[in-house]
């Protein structure tokens, strides 16, 4: 009988010891589970891309301190096991934010913008600026500025506090392009999405390239916009 109450009160002091993880201890929990995933993603084959889905989940040692997220290329293959491991990330990651009585800046932490989903060694990956040389930079660059651009083939103007003039770097010399703000989300979605694209870029050629720091530090002016024969135009 004594034993079997010794034998108890060892498996009850166990499961408290459990229960009473510190949040150090579930974050780093969190944090190799969130190895898993990457391990698991590297399992799949670059045979064909364009079946794969992209997936974020926020990421970084105390989930929320200088941390990002992170995206995943989700296929069906891996997609059980995938979304199992996500799943108890998450949860690890709950259970270290109830405990862990420090503010949390979630709402400070925007994500990197994406590129798609490329093959990189061998393995499908969620493309980053980070991930492009120099030339690749350069091309997406250019590219991107020509999307800003021409976003709105045929802009109408009826009232100017619908525009804005947002700044870019172009040829090393500063420009502006319309940006409107109207009731059309998807719109705003999808130029938010090139403009914020076009800042990564901007940033990781400047890494690339110490001559191009000082056209990614240009100083932007505020621009007005006046409507003129019913169409946007940027004022001087």
């Amino acid at each position: 009988m004594k034993l079997i109450r010794l034998f108890s009160l060892i498996v009850l002091c166990v499961a408290c010891k459990k229960d009473n993880q510190s949040y150090e201890e579930l974050y780093k929990k969190a944090d190799t589970k969130l190895v898993e995933i990457e391990k698991l993603v590297k399992t799949s084959s670059c045979n064909d891309l364009s079946s794969l889905q992209i997936d974020s989940v926020i990421g970084g040692y105390n989930g929320g301190y200088n941390s990002v997220y992170k995206y995943f290329p989700v296929g069906n293959e891996i997609k059980n096991a995938y979304n199992k491991l996500k799943s108890e990330y998450i949860s690890l990651l709950e259970a270290a934010r109830k405990i862990d009585e420090r503010p949390i800046f979630d709402m400070l932490v925007e994500s990197e913008p994406h590129f798609g989903i490329g093959c990189i060694d061998g393995f499908p990956k969620v493309l980053l600026a980070s991930d492009f040389n120099f030339e690749q930079t350069r091309e997406k660059l250019n590219t991107n500025i020509r999307a800003l651009e021409t976003f709105y083939a045929n802009p109408i103007c009826h009232n100017p506090s619908n525009w804005y003039a947002l700044p870019i770097a172009k040829d090393c010399k500063l420009k502006y392009v319309l940006f409107q703000n109207d009731a059309n989300s998807e719109s705003r979605k999808d130029f938010n999405a090139i403009y914020r694209q076009h800042k990564a870029l901007s940033r990781r050629l400047a890494k690339l390239d110490p001559n191009y720091v000082k056209c990614e530090n240009l100083l932007a002016s505020h621009k007005n916009v006046r409507c003129e024969n019913n169409k946007p135009v940027i004022e001087e």
